[in-house]
C-alpha cells in the first residue's frame, strides 16, 4: 500500500503534465510539419493555471481525512481512499484528452483522496506498532514509498507516450490492489490505545 500510495500521488501530478505535453505537441505537430521529438516541451500559462487548480485538490484533503477520522475507522478510510482514486483513474479512459477541464476536475478530485491517503498511511502505520519498533517501523515504510515515487516518472513520462490506457490501467489496477488489500487489513487502530511494549 505503502507503493502504491506514493506511485499514485506523484503519478497523477506527472500525468497530468504528460497530458498537457501530449496535447501541446499534437497542436505543434498540426502547425509544423518538423519533428520535435527531441526538444524540451514548454508548458502554457493555460497549463500553469491548470496545475495550480489541480494542486487545489490536495488542500482538501487534510480536512477530508479529518472528517472521515471523527466518523470511521482506519481500514474503510482507506479503502475508501484507494477506491475514489482508482475511479478517478478509470475516468481517464472514457474523457477526450483534449477535454482539458474535466480532466483537471478528476485530477483535482484524485489528487484530494491520495493526499488523504498519503497522510493517513503515517497515522495508521504509527498506531499499528509498538513504541519500541515505531520509528523503525515508520521509516521503513516511508522508504518503501519512494520504490513508487521512482517508479511512476518511467510510467507517467515514458510509458504514457507509447500507451496511453496502458499506463492509466497500471495505475487502476494498482489502486484497486490497494483497496482490497485496505479491506483485508488485520488491525483497526480506531479508539485503539498505542502499545507501548511488544
Amino acid at each position: 500500500m505503502w507503493v502504491t500510495v506514493a506511485m499514485s500521488y506523484y503519478g497523477l501530478i506527472l500525468i497530468n503534465t504528460s497530458i498537457m505535453t501530449l496535447i501541446n505537441d499534437h497542436k505543434i505537430s498540426i502547425e509544423i510539419s518538423t519533428n520535435t521529438s527531441n526538444q524540451c516541451k514548454m508548458l502554457t500559462t493555460d497549463d500553469y493555471k491548470s496545475l495550480i487548480f489541480t494542486t487545489f485538490g490536495e488542500m482538501f484533503g487534510i480536512p477530508l481525512l479529518l472528517f472521515f477520522l471523527s466518523h470511521i475507522g482506519r481500514r474503510k478510510i482507506c479503502l475508501i481512499n484507494f477506491s475514489c482514486t482508482s475511479i478517478c483513474f478509470s475516468l481517464f479512459f472514457f474523457i477526450s484528452k483534449n477535454n482539458l477541464w474535466l480532466i483537471n476536475v478528476i485530477t483535482f478530485i484524485a489528487r484530494m483522496f491520495i493526499n488523504s491517503e498519503f497522510s493517513l498511511m503515517y497515522l495508521y502505520t504509527m498506531e499499528v506498532y509498538p513504541t519500541v519498533i515505531r520509528a523503525m517501523a515508520v521509516g521503513c515504510a516511508s522508504s518503501m514509498s519512494r520504490i513508487g515515487a521512482m517508479i511512476t516518472p518511467y510510467l507517467a513520462q515514458v510509458l504514457i507516450k507509447k500507451t496511453f490506457n496502458g499506463t492509466i490501467m497500471v495505475y487502476v489496477v494498482a489502486t484497486a490492489i490497494a483497496a482490497i488489500c485496505a479491506f483485508f487489513l488485520p488491525i483497526e487502530t480506531r479508539e485503539r490505545e498505542l502499545k507501548v511494549r511488544k
